[in-house]
């Protein structure tokens, strides 16, 4: 047992360092080698368990059959030495013939040569819970026989309560079948199993059951031992072909696909974005294994040596073409772009409500909000302190707006006026960023050191979409407009105060 633990941790720490090192040297989550021994170990595993339990079964089966045979050739032998009718009239008299002392000491001596609990042959009764059963022989050891003769059983004598009603009808019903019939009997001394064989007289009738009891006591035992024999011996045999397996795998197919796909990541990572020609070139690793995984390796080499000739090819035309969308690009810019912010301009706005009505009319669009917000006193700034004042309160608004309201977008649609569209996490804190921006233009108005185009003051009206009144984009923003002017009016009642 000490061995097989031994074995089997050497075993466990083998596959442990098998999965350590392919943990270290790749970067799947399931690699390869580490799939083949979690297979190979539960296949390991699984074989023990099944041949353990065919081998469990097997051997109980054989050492039943062995006992069959056994018991088998004891009752035959014995019945051929009963004189039937000497023993039945023995049995109606009470009375022990020549015949029946002799078939005692035989008996006697067929215990004693073989390796048996019980020999005896007893007569049913009745099917009462008591007196149910009498004894007729029974064969006893030397020592029983005649030292101590305690618990003896001679001939007549009548169980009290030794043997249940069922277990008399069973004897009953084995008088009635001509064969031998087998069955496990467990006492409170021991477990036996039993054969028990029919005794009928020269006429053919049934008189009394000639039984044998072999002890099964140790029968799990002796069987747990062998399957465990077994068991160890799988495991040994199968640990040694699992790591010749595992090491010819990796030689032949894990460690090859391993620096295989170090090659190919490395590879597609270099090339990934990559417009300079000799850096699309796969760096082969040494595969020498003349299997599929070195056909692989050549196909993904001469594949970078076509891509490299392919690239070539359209990398003119792609830089052309490149060249001519980022123009384009820049144009559509500097078309949307607002050009003293650098926010979207009223352009882009419109084509922003051109899009929100389709996703109205289609029901993509649910839920969003507009925000209208107006810069106060720009005239006054531009008569008192010149236009390029008025610009500096322009940009100061529209950094203090894009910094609270960060994740949405923001436009310049007039001198003075900006539309912010309100979706997602903005929305959802469309409180918090009111108060926050209300918040930061009272800080700056009451900040002392800042010069008087720096103190920028503004209004703001926030629209809610809602289904049932709103039919366009431009719904919103007109009631959006309109809480702006309100909240302007308020302001200007609180400054005159």
């Amino acid at each position: 047992m000490y061995h097989i633990f031994s074995n089997f941790v050497s075993i466990c720490a083998f596959f442990w360092v098998s999965f350590m090192e392919n943990k270290s040297i790749t970067t799947t989550k399931k690699p390869l080698s580490k799939s083949i021994t979690i297979g190979c170990v539960i296949f390991l595993v699984m074989l023990c368990i099944i041949l353990g339990i065919i081998s469990y079964f097997s051997y109980k089966s054989a050492l039943y059959r062995r006992y069959e045979s056994t018991i088998s050739d004891i009752l035959h032998y014995v019945d051929n030495h009963i004189d039937d009718d000497d023993l039945k009239n023995c049995i109606e008299t009470g009375e022990r013939s020549k015949k029946y002392d002799e078939l005692e000491l035989f008996m006697d001596a067929i215990k004693e040569n073989f390796d048996i609990h019980y020999l005896y042959a007893i007569t049913p009764l009745n099917t009462n819970e008591k007196a149910n059963i009498m004894s007729v022989i029974s064969a006893e050891s030397y020592y029983d026989r005649y030292i101590d003769t305690e618990g003896n059983l001679y001939l007549g004598w009548i169980s009290d309560d030794e043997f249940s009603a069922k277990t008399a009808q069973d004897f009953f019903d084995i008088m009635n079948s001509k064969d031998i019939v087998f069955f496990e009997e467990k006492t409170e001394w021991s477990k036996d199993y039993t054969g028990a064989l029919a005794l009928h007289d020269s006429k053919g009738k049934a008189y009394a059951v000639l039984c044998v009891d072999v002890d099964i006591s140790d029968i799990n035992t002796l069987i747990g031992k062998h399957t465990l024999e077994l068991f160890g011996s799988i495991l040994i045999l199968g640990t040694i072909f699992t790591i010749i397996f595992l090491l010819w795998a990796r030689k032949n197919i894990t460690e090859p696909i391993t620096l295989l796909e170090h090659g190919v990541v490395d590879f597609a990572s270099r090339s990934h974005g990559q417009h300079d020609i000799e850096s699309l070139k796969f760096d082969a690793p040494e595969i020498h294994t003349q299997n599929e995984v070195e056909s692989l390796a050549t196909a993904v080499t001469q594949m970078s040596i076509d891509m490299q000739d392919y690239v070539m090819e359209i990398l003119s035309a792609e830089d052309e073409a490149r060249a001519l969308k980022k123009h384009a690009d820049q144009m559509n810019e500097l078309a949307h772009k607002d050009a003293l912010t650098g926010i979207r301009n009223k352009t882009a706005y419109d084509r922003e409500v051109e899009a929100m009505d389709w996703e109205l009319k289609t029901g993509v669009l649910d839920n969003f909000a507009i925000a209208m917000i107006n810069l106060n006193f720009l005239k006054k700034i531009n008569d008192t302190f010149g236009h390029e004042k008025g610009d500096i309160s322009i940009k100061r608004l529209s950094k203090v707006i894009c910094a609270i309201f960060m994740h949405s977008p923001v436009f310049r649609i007039g001198g003075d006026e900006f539309v912010i569209i309100l979706r997602g996490s903005d929305l959802k804190h469309c409180k918090d960023l009111l108060d926050q921006f209300k918040h930061t233009m009272k800080a700056i108005a009451e900040d002392s050191n800042l010069e008087p185009w720096e103190k920028i003051s503004a209004a703001i009206g926030v629209a809610f979409y809602d289904r049932e009144v709103d039919g366009s984009v431009t719904n919103v923003f007109q009631r959006a407009d309109r809480e702006m002017y309100e909240c302007k009016k308020e302001m200007k009642a609180v400054r005159e105060k």
